[in-house]
């Protein structure tokens, strides 16, 4: 079989109690996207362990490994290989010779121009920080990430790229990449898994997501006793773990909102979906995504989402009429309030949302686009 080694730049899944707990989507991505490749292909997956931890681990999840090398460091958003995890990943791929290299990120798939004997190599891109819809969403850490990814792009030296979404084809084609070697993958849900629900804890929303910066949490926390005020039961849930934990706790306890607010850090997948297919509304004020995997989840489990009016969940959407979209914390809480006191108009919206996934975003549909991608080498080589 041809061997394939993917290698993700920032952590992998955690691993509890022998269960993954993912904590990005690009985790997500390539693990559930290359799923469908490991009748025909040896995968591996290299990634930094968490910070603190160094000790190298060997996991198979579904036909492939996972394999932690080195550590990692927080930045403000993800914790990202130290030296010693490239030192690591280096000396595995130059011993391994796979006829297939994937780098998820910018630096990622530079890594992989030390690798010239390797004959194909495919870069994934799920964001670019110096995107005109990153304008005035980013600090100046991430316009520092923008510069870099600025100066990187032209290094690349990729046969293909594989992208979430259609604003990062667009920018790469005027960064001068090639259109016909892009190639929209999308994200997408295990449906079988994530199954529709149409009985739900009446007044529970749920949020997914990692507690940074970018994805503003303490704005959905704050909107919760505009909401109180007319569904004093409303409880958010609030699933996932970052530098903004502390900040979100105390803002919590000043609003006086505890008994309605619950912060459950990472869970497990099974732990998630449950949440989910209980949960009426899906909420996100993130300011940039490259797509937003836990919001096709929550389509898929008939979890109405209300979400800012930002290119990748608009591009979820697809122009159809499955959630709100919304500008700023008024018009979010006065969509949740619609949502939990019109059940006729929630029900239509989460089977329209469901219908959508069905048709567009899947992990199988999402694995078939990998096939033809690496067919390309196939028929080359």
């Amino acid at each position: 079989m041809k061997k394939i080694i993917l290698m993700l730049a920032t952590t992998g899944p955690l691993v509890r109690d022998n269960e993954l707990t993912f904590t990005a989507g690009g985790q997500v991505h390539d693990l559930f996207a290359l799923m469908n490749l490991t009748s025909d292909y040896d995968i591996s997956i290299l990634c930094p362990n968490p910070p603190g931890e160094e000790q190298k681990r060997i996991i198979n999840f579904k036909g492939i490994e996972i394999i932690y090398l080195g550590e990692s460091r927080w930045t403000q958003w993800l914790p990202i290989g130290s030296l010693q995890f490239f030192r690591e990943s280096y000396e595995y791929i130059r011993e391994g010779k796979p006829d297939i290299l994937i780098g998820d990120g910018v630096i990622a798939s530079l890594f992989l121009r030390l690798f010239p004997e390797t004959p194909f190599k495919i870069g994934i891109i799920h964001h670019l920080f110096h995107a005109p819809s990153a304008n005035g969403s980013v600090n100046h850490v991430g316009r520092m990430f923008g510069t870099l990814e600025r100066l990187g792009l032209p290094l690349l030296k990729l046969d293909k790229i594989a992208v979430v979404n259609s604003m990062v084809k667009h920018i790469l084609g005027k960064e001068g990449f090639w259109q016909d070697d892009i190639v929209i993958a999308g994200n997408g849900v295990d449906i079988d898994n994530y199954s529709f629900s149409e009985d739900k804890t009446a007044h529970d929303l749920i949020y997914i997501g990692r507690l940074v910066e970018l994805k503003r949490v303490s704005s959905l926390v704050e909107i919760i006793p505009i909401i109180r005020d007319k569904i004093p039961d409303v409880v958010l849930h609030i699933v996932g773990d970052g530098p903004k934990h502390e900040e979100i706790e105390r803002k919590i306890e000043a609003l006086g909102i505890s008994g309605n607010v619950i912060m459950h850090g990472y869970v497990s997948e099974k732990e998630k979906i449950e949440l989910l297919r209980n949960s009426v509304v899906y909420v996100s004020n993130s300011s940039f995504e490259g797509f937003g995997i836990p919001l096709v989840e929550a389509m898929a489990t008939g979890a109405v989402p209300v979400v800012s009016s930002i290119d990748a969940h608009r591009f979820v959407f697809q122009g159809n009429d499955v959630g709100y979209l919304v500008n700023n914390q008024e018009e979010m809480a006065a969509s949740i309030i619609n949502l939990l006191t019109d059940e006729t108009r929630r029900l239509q919206l989460a089977k329209s949302g469901r219908k959508l996934v069905e048709e567009k975003w899947t992990w199988a549909k999402v694995g078939e686009k990998y096939k033809e991608l690496i067919q390309t080498y196939i028929q080359t080589y």
